[in-house]
């Protein structure tokens, strides 16, 4: 009697200490691992959306010239897209530029970026070093030929909007990037003045219109495709060009021209009639009606400094240069341009005053 007492004990020992059973776990550790499993879950379908969102936003592409004289217009120039890009947008911004511009001027452009961008921002420069060299230059700088290689420079990219640094932006690019453009169509531009045609006509060819290079919307892949780069390349290098590759472009291409409504470039010297001028001595087959002038002129996309009185050469409250240094003021390098252009503040101050009791262009973009 008494081994089976002990055996049963012992066995009964064995079973309290947990030997031999099978082990279970926890309903707090099972908890805890389901927690685990949805936070991974979470994270990855957040991820995979954005990744999917970016995979369909449209991406618009964007080019500028730029050597090391025009870091600050460049400066001014991105503050303006950058502050009135539409959240949607994603901006891929094509920086052709040379040897002259320095890391530091790089980096100031990188910080506009940093500033404004919302990762919603890329810049990629690209150095065309001496590319074009011996093109009819004149009062223009050799970097305006740039853009005359983006067709190959950019091989996957069909369509891009082009931009001098002497322009604004003031409004979201989505509407200007959607036109549609004929399968025959290189560029597409706003009219420039009539008196320019002359220019096209001496050369031989016979055209009825003229584009203003500044602002642009270029279908690369037509370009490409038509073998037009190799043609302006030819163009530029056998010809005396008067106004650079705008020259060239509105020669070669004078067959393959869409027009854009001014809006996408409003000559910032010019008031509403002589925008109803300019578009008064077009050939009727692109003329405006006034209604359309009206909104071109009062609801712009981009702001012009045609010619060679830009707002850094002169501040005086003419011609619509109170634009300019609002994004200047804007930018995070106000006192810098100041400096480097050798102006008084308490002018430019002055100045920027206009801008509440402004005809509209900057009221909706206005901060007290």
């Amino acid at each position: 009697m008494k081994k089976k007492y002990r055996r049963a004990k012992i066995h009964t020992n064995y079973r309290k200490k947990g030997f031999g059973r099978k082990k279970t776990l926890s309903n707090c550790k099972i908890n805890k691992i389901l927690l685990k499993l949805i936070l991974v879950f979470s994270i990855s379908i957040i991820f995979l959306f954005f990744n999917i969102k970016r995979e369909f936003i449209k991406k618009i592409h964007i080019a500028i010239n730029m050597n090391n004289k025009y870091v600050y217009p460049c400066i001014v120039y991105l503050t303006s897209l950058l502050h009135n890009r539409g959240k949607s947008s994603f901006y891929i911004i094509h920086i052709l530029t040379n040897n002259s511009t320095s890391k530091e001027s790089m980096g100031k452009i990188n910080q506009i970026t940093d500033k404004f961008g919302n990762d919603s921002v890329v810049l990629n420069f690209y150095n065309i070093k001496d590319d074009f060299k011996g093109a009819t230059i004149k009062h223009f700088p050799l970097a305006a030929y740039y853009r005359i290689s983006l067709p190959s420079l950019l091989p996957n990219v069909d369509k891009i909007i082009y931009s001098d640094l002497d322009t604004i932006n003031l409004e979201d690019l989505t509407e200007m990037y959607n036109i549609e453009l004929k399968d025959n169509i290189y560029f597409c531009g706003t009219l420039d003045f009539t008196f320019m045609i002359n220019e096209i006509k001496k050369l031989g060819i016979k055209t009825n219109k003229y584009i203003n290079a500044g602002i642009m919307l270029i279908s690369l892949k037509a370009i490409r495709n038509d073998g037009i780069e190799r043609k302006m390349r030819e163009f530029i290098s056998s010809h005396y060009l008067p106004c650079a590759d705008q020259t060239a472009i509105n020669a070669v291409c004078s067959n393959n021209i869409q027009i854009l409504p001014y809006k996408y470039s409003i000559f910032a010297y010019d008031s509403f009639e002589k925008l109803i001028d300019l578009n008064n001595h077009q050939d009727s087959s692109y003329g405006f009606n006034e209604s359309e002038l009206n909104q071109s002129f009062n609801e712009p996309t981009f702001f012009h400094y045609y010619g060679r009185h830009k707002p850094w050469n002169n501040y005086k409250p003419r011609f619509n240069r109170v634009y300019w240094w609002y994004y200047a003021k804007m930018s995070g390098f106000y006192q810098e341009i100041l400096d480097f252009y050798k102006f008084n503040i308490n002018d430019i101050e002055e100045l920027l005053k206009q801008i509440p009791v402004d005809g509209g262009l900057l009221k909706r973009n206005y901060k007290n």
